[in-house]
């Protein structure tokens, strides 16, 4: 009877983590994602971002992050770097997901505040031109759409679509984005 018990426990021990609680709410992570603006130079339009979260009931839950963005302008020939240190917070909302809630998907509005340094405040070029938008603070709001999958009870892999508009600048007001992320929940 023990050694039918013992196979029975083994054959099923594998299959209960599978079936543990998820999305509890208070429960605290730490992502970091990474993405691109635009398809036309990956490594120049890019940004990293850290974000903390804590879930609160039915799979929702609030966040803030640390973001770096990098964008390339041009002109004529010559590539302008504008970098955009941002702090951002906001709620994300649970949308869709299956019952036993390894994938869901989710939908968050944030708002976002920080400085954006142009050409590393270099306002002279090399022809001689000189760059009317100098670096600023700047202050935005957005959503993003994100598809979140459980690959452990504590690793979540998401895919995210994202939207920002940014005021206090005349360099791409507007960016849309996509990134992909990691979750580690605490």
């Amino acid at each position: 009877m023990k050694k039918i018990l013992s196979i029975f426990l083994m054959v099923l021990l594998p299959f209960t983590s599978i079936l543990a609680q998820r999305l509890l709410p208070y429960q605290k992570g730490l992502q970091v994602t990474a993405g691109m603006f635009s398809n036309d130079q990956p490594k120049d339009n890019y940004f990293v971002n850290l974000e903390l979260t804590q879930n609160h009931k039915k799979g929702n839950y609030h966040f803030f992050s640390a973001e770096y963005q990098r964008r390339t302008t041009f002109y004529t020939e010559t590539p302008i770097p504008i970098e955009t240190y941002l702090l951002s917070g906001g709620y994300s909302f649970h949308v869709l997901g299956l019952p036993n809630k390894i994938v869901n998907l989710n939908s968050a509005v944030e708002a976002s505040g920080g400085y954006q340094l142009v050409n590393h405040n270099k306002l002279l070029l090399a022809d001689g031109s000189q760059i009317n938008n100098e670096s600023s603070f700047v202050y935005g709001a957005g959503g993003r759409l994100t598809l979140e999958t459980y690959l452990t009870n504590f690793i979540i892999l998401s895919l995210q679509a994202r939207a920002k508009y940014v005021w206090g600048t005349n360099f791409n007001q507007f960016r849309p984005s996509a990134g992909i992320g990691l979750r580690f929940n605490l």
